[in-house]
């Protein structure tokens, strides 16, 4: 009985054994593209398509001759508009850009440091 359980263990190792992701993966990356036959090294001269109005279509993108494989996505724009600015906050940028030693939000000062990067920086007084 105990010669059955080691056997199942060893080949329930055996399985779980295998390639590591890395071998996978170069493998994955080698699978596929050209190989280099003498038919892809010499391009076919092709002309342009030709369009219904007489004008010629864009050209196809070039041929990819090594390294990886992008996966073509398009450009997500930005959905909505840009947040409203906090009252504070509008009121700290405009005391900065005029360069004031201080400023007053809801009945409390404001007063400011030079900082070499960010110009202003305002601490409750």
């Amino acid at each position: 009985m105990a010669r059955k359980t080691r056997r199942r263990t060893q080949k329930r190792s055996r399985r779980r054994r295998g390639k590591s992701a890395r071998k996978r993966r170069s493998r994955r990356r080698q699978k596929g593209g050209a190989c280099g036959s003498a038919t892809d090294s010499v391009p076919a001269e092709v002309a342009p398509p030709v369009m219904a109005g007489g004008e010629e279509a864009e050209p196809a993108p070039a041929v990819q001759d090594g390294g990886r494989r992008r996966r073509k996505t398009a450009k997500k724009g930005k959905k909505g508009k840009k947040r409203k600015l906090n009252e504070f906050f509008k009121i700290m940028l405009k005391a900065k850009k005029a360069g004031a030693a201080s400023f007053k939000y809801k009945g409390k000062t404001y007063k400011g440091r030079k900082h070499h990067r960010l110009g202003m920086l305002y601490k409750k007084a």
